[in-house]
């Protein structure tokens, strides 16, 4: 009997939030578990998918023609994929990935990654820009600004994936960068921290 106390007990702490992860939750988009991509008609379909932070896109090819996804940013190849073939990647940091098909150029699609957001205090907010430190000639800027002020660097080329931000700096948006492909994702959407 006591077990399944505990164990309903545990359900329900679980399925009620707290005020601290209601607040974060008002600030960092809900996602489903990652995206799916239909490569077919010379086109990717979505051409823009949004993802949270380490969530996987899948592309499926179903057509004969040979399709590539290709980053802008060199970041990933799929290489030739036709006939039912499938090519997914996980998204590891936040930005906005450009992509296009390597055998027919208009082809063009776009994976928009958040940022994480939580509560480890009233004043402080831990904000997540990526599962895992930079490395390889991956680094992240992160901007923050302050009311109608313009943006502002809070950190450049660093490859902390994380760092605790007061919630007067409000919003933030970060990018990745890469040295392998010479070139810089696009800024992940503005969050507010408030």
């Amino acid at each position: 009997m006591r077990g399944r106390l505990l164990l309903v007990a545990g359900v329900v702490a679980v399925l009620l939030p707290t005020p601290a992860s209601a607040s974060a939750a008002a600030r960092t988009p809900a996602h489903r578990a990652g995206a799916a991509v239909t490569v077919e008609h010379l086109m990717f379909m979505p051409g823009k998918v949004e993802v949270g932070l380490g969530e996987s896109v899948t592309w499926t090819f179903p057509e004969v023609t040979q399709h590539t996804t290709t980053s802008d940013q060199g970041i990933w190849d799929s290489g030739a994929r036709s006939a039912g073939a499938t090519y997914a990647r996980a998204f590891t940091s936040a930005g906005t990935f450009a992509y296009h098909c390597s055998f027919h150029p208009t082809m063009r699609g776009s994976v928009a990654v958040g940022l994480q957001v939580t509560d480890p205090s009233p004043s402080i907010r831990a904000v997540r820009w990526s599962t895992v430190k930079g490395a390889g000639g991956t680094t992240f800027d992160v901007q923050v600004k302050v009311g109608s002020a313009r943006w502002r660097d809070f950190r450049t080329d660093t490859t902390k994936p994380k760092a605790k931000i007061a919630v007067g700096s409000d919003p933030v948006k970060v990018r990745a960068r890469t040295s392998s492909g010479g070139q810089d994702s696009g800024w992940s959407k503005a969050v507010r921290l408030a």
